[in-house]
């Protein structure tokens, strides 16, 4: 919910960090089942938190949600054929499954247009290796990026890859008599949508004893692996995220219960996420110029950083008669070194992404692997190089969550 850290869940779940990426000091380019500690498996069964002590709940079975994904050459089509599926289907295509190891944690919801997740941070328990498993079944590193023991909030980040689809923030009263709402669960590596009541709003009690004002508490039980889901409205955009808190109990032990996040803490959350929890810019490793010739404008090389995918891809850079032109990256037209790293910028680390060049009178496209930029604490020793200027990031989705 960085869903506005992105999401643009209407404004609410963005978080505020722009993507700042430091490239090397000789070229940068940026594109761009229980189980946690409190989630406890018995048996092989899931054990389920009552969201109330005094509330039961029917057994929910999960049907597989669509992740269905086509090439970019089909892009338009793809996105009609997502266009006509039902809310529920939409929006599970913006929810992930958090694992490690193998073994499922709990649920996320994907920052729309930011590729960022924001889950509960309970499941997670101790350090990282955490892994997030997308709709159309790939999975990519992450890492814990901000968190916020309370309102049991997390901010994952991909190391890897960039997925589009996410989920935006709602501006409705999720607790409404007429509220259609539905939350997520996973079954067999899929998601699906599952009916959830909403009971008030109410006070509970947060991690480290800190009082929840405005948690939404709710009427049906969850399983823990379920905790960190995303509550959506009959519109498909978040209300609320899955976590857990305790209700207290007059002269007694509070009452561990799951609980709904809203959107007014999950933008607090967000607004207070840290600028480095970003994603790692994309690489490409090359220092150019602008530079037309009599059939083309684009980007000549004029340096190629070793061990850099540009190098791997056997880039050339030098003088005008034996260096390479670069004139699209997937297909953009490049004419200046900010172009470039604007092109660069948009796509993730780890991604496959073509480039056309000239060369000697000549075609040809090549196929580069980008990759993170090196530290540049460990290129601090090595003579500085003029560079490709860092790509501004204008954090827009991030803003929009943070209204």
């Amino acid at each position: 919910m960085a869903f506005a850290v992105a999401l643009s869940v209407a404004g609410a779940l963005a978080s505020p960090a722009a993507r700042a990426q430091d490239a090397p000091e000789e070229e940068a380019q940026e594109a761009e089942d229980e189980a946690p500690p409190p989630v406890q498996q018995q048996k092989g069964r899931r054990k389920v938190i009552p969201a109330r002590a005094d509330v039961g709940g029917k057994d929910r079975r999960a049907t597989a949600a669509d992740a269905k994904g086509g090439p970019s050459e089909k892009d338009r089509d793809r996105d009609r054929g997502k266009a006509e599926l039902p809310v529920e289907e939409r929006a599970a295509r913006g929810v992930a499954i958090i694992e490690r190891g193998g073994q499922v944690l709990g649920l996320g919801a994907l920052l729309a247009g930011d590729g960022r997740i924001l889950t509960a941070l309970s499941p997670l328990g101790a350090g990282n290796d955490l892994t997030a498993r997308l709709a159309d079944g790939t999975t990519v590193r992450v890492k814990l990026g901000h968190h916020d023991r309370a309102w049991d909030l997390a901010l994952l980040v991909p190391q890897t890859g960039k997925w589009a689809e996410g989920l935006t923030a709602s501006s409705r009263d999720p607790v409404r008599p007429d509220a259609q709402i539905r939350s997520f669960t996973a079954a067999r590596g899929k998601v699906a949508a599952v009916p959830l009541v909403l009971r008030s709003h109410r006070s509970l009690i947060g991690g480290d004893d800190r009082q929840l004002a405005d948690a939404i508490e709710l009427g049906s039980r969850i399983s823990p692996l379920d905790l960190g889901a995303p509550i959506v409205d009959e519109d498909g955009r978040v209300v609320a995220v899955l976590g857990r808190g305790c209700a207290p109990n007059e002269g007694k032990p509070c009452t561990p219960v799951a609980f709904g996040a809203p959107i007014s803490a999950i933008r607090g959350f967000l607004r207070s996420v840290p600028p480095t929890a970003v994603q790692p810019a994309a690489w490409l490793g090359i220092q150019g110029v602008s530079e037309a010739s009599q059939v083309a404008k684009g980007v000549r090389v004029t340096v190629v950083h070793p061990e850099s995918p540009a190098d791997e891809a056997r880039l050339k850079g030098g003088d005008r008669a034996g260096s390479d032109m670069i004139l699209a990256v997937d297909g953009v037209p490049v004419t200046t070194p900010e172009a470039l790293a604007d092109a660069i910028r948009t796509h993730a680390v780890g991604e496959k992404v073509p480039l056309t060049l000239l060369s000697g009178g000549k075609y040809r496209q090549v196929t580069v692997l980008l990759r993170a930029a090196p530290d540049p604490k460990a290129a601090a020793t090595k003579k500085p190089e003029a560079e490709l200027p860092p790509p501004s990031s204008s954090g827009k989705a991030t803003e929009e969550y943070r209204k």
